[in-house]
């Protein structure tokens, strides 16, 4: 890979950074909700939904000549981040099986440690002081709020590696975003990176002959929801700021969901309220703040 522009964003960008990760902190409520359905299964009709909803938006912006199909280099790179989404999907779903909400997404967040150092490597991007110091913050934040279950539940170290695999692959996946974005729509780059991660998803759905039908009502509306808010709204406004902030920034922005998904577990999910989250939210949102804060404006042409 290398190093990418960064595009001057709107004014209104870090309103879609906030709308995105308001969006992806449901996502591990909707799959406990959905958990009669294998974690395979609900990632695959994930990006199946969201793929025909997005891959929508796509075709129109095709049609009237707003956006242009990727080239013939660029396919072999979205393949590639179709396969680290899939496998990331199904990584943290199959974690929320055998740990908490709060220690899964605590995990999973850690991506901007993963996503830093890949932007380095790949990307020649290092971190400026700022969110080197909005990592630290973010990061004592969720060490705070996920030392409760390290501490009480050493049985769940198997979800936990899951989870730290989940991460892992998300931030390879932005990596590859970031990469690519500049020179392609935020809705062609979804689509194809969506339906790419279904096709993946389906096919160890069915090697692994996982259930796929005969679920309830409640399964099929969560399925449908965890679709149409997290993955249309959510990853789809990071992956249109993948185009205007660095992968540390938006991978930063991404910490604050934990507070989130671990605040609507408590009402929604009956999970046990901790002080920790009270302790190490703060910690995590101010890290947010700091990271963002003093983000250069490059101005560079791309598309939306």
């Amino acid at each position: 890979m290398v190093r990418v522009s960064e595009a001057a964003a709107p004014n209104w960008g870090p309103l879609v950074l906030l709308a995105g990760v308001s969006a992806t902190a449901w996502a591990a409520i909707f799959v406990r909700l959905a958990d009669e359905a294998p974690p395979l299964t609900i990632a695959a009709y994930r990006l199946l939904i969201a793929t025909g909803v997005v891959g929508g938006v796509a075709l129109f912006r095709l049609k009237t000549g707003r956006d242009i199909l990727p080239s013939r280099a660029a396919w072999p790179w979205l393949a590639l981040s179709g396969l680290f989404l899939a496998g990331h999907f199904w990584s943290w779903f199959a974690s929320l099986e055998r740990t908490s909400v709060g220690s899964s997404v605590v995990i999973v967040a850690m991506q901007p440690l993963l996503a830093a150092a890949l932007g380095f490597v790949f990307l020649k991007e290092s971190p400026r002081t700022n969110e080197y110091w909005g990592i630290a913050l973010a990061t004592a934040g969720l060490l705070i709020i996920g030392g409760r279950d390290f501490a009480q539940s050493p049985g769940h170290l198997g979800g936990d590696a899951l989870a730290l695999l989940g991460g892992f692959l998300a931030a390879a996946y932005r990596t590859i975003g970031r990469h690519l974005r500049p020179e392609m729509g935020a809705a062609i780059y979804s689509a194809a990176v969506y339906g790419l991660a279904a096709v993946a998803l389906w096919g160890l759905v069915a090697i692994f002959r996982r259930q796929a039908s005969g679920f309830e009502a409640d399964t099929w509306t969560f399925m449908v929801l965890l679709a149409l808010v997290p993955q249309v709204i959510g990853h789809t406004a990071f992956n249109w700021a993948l185009a205007h902030f660095r992968v540390v920034t938006v991978s930063i922005t991404n910490m604050g969901e934990p507070v989130a998904a671990t605040l609507l577990a408590i009402p929604i999910l009956g999970e046990d309220p901790s002080r920790a989250v009270l302790i190490g939210g703060p910690f995590i949102l101010a890290g947010v703040a700091v990271g963002l804060f003093g983000r250069p404006r490059v101005p560079v042409t791309v598309l939306p």
